[in-house]
């Protein structure tokens, strides 16, 4: 989607590069601009306006969509609406007046909100406690240098990816997503336990 070429790829990026240094951060901070003005050769400003108008298209109706998301985690705050859910409760009552084009909507375009909205407050905390897991053991795997270094920062860039896009699209309630995303906290998880043991 074009959230992860826009949001989640720099992000990882710049994530990647400034744990690296200020010199690898300079020079990503550097492509990323000029990978910016590539884009905008290729395809035109009005194409980056239209990404930013907010009075319609894609950007308009996510707006509509998490305004909506946000009601319905006002009716239901402590446990959501359960999974798989979102799309019964968001059609059948939610959805706003402006946002009927994308009627049939199964998930709220943002991870936070997507796991609140399924699995309630105490899902949401176990996958923000996960994440912080994840980053907290990524950073002491990165810190001992080595081999390991690299795959836990590789790891920790994908996983700033799988955010930053998550905070505009699906990226988790999938297969595949989920698969990834479990696959990330494994593999960071098992060479935290294969140091130990040594």
């Amino acid at each position: 989607s074009r959230g992860a070429w826009l949001v989640g790829v720099p992000a990882s990026l710049l994530f990647v590069a400034a744990m690296r240094g200020r010199r690898a951060l300079a020079l990503a901070v550097a492509a990323l601009l000029v990978m910016a003005g590539g884009l905008l050769l290729a395809v035109g400003p009005g194409r980056l306006v239209s990404l930013l108008d907010t009075s319609e298209g894609t950007t308009f109706f996510r707006l509509q969509l998490w305004q909506s998301s946000l009601s319905m985690l006002g009716d239901h705050p402590l446990l959501g609406v359960g999974p798989d859910n979102f799309l019964y409760a968001y059609r059948s009552r939610y959805v706003l007046p402006t946002a009927w084009e994308e009627f049939n909507l199964s998930h709220p375009h943002n991870f936070v909100l997507d796991f609140w909205l399924r699995l309630g407050l105490p899902g949401l905390l176990i996958a923000l406690g996960l994440l912080a897991g994840f980053f907290r053991r990524g950073w002491r795997l990165y810190r001992r240098g080595g081999a390991l270094s690299l795959l836990a920062l590789g790891l920790m860039g994908g996983m700033v990816n799988f955010a930053a896009h998550g905070l505009v699209d699906n990226a988790f309630f999938l297969v595949d997503m989920a698969f990834v995303f479990m696959m990330m906290l494994a593999l960071v998880q098992s060479e935290r336990d294969r140091e130990a043991r040594r």
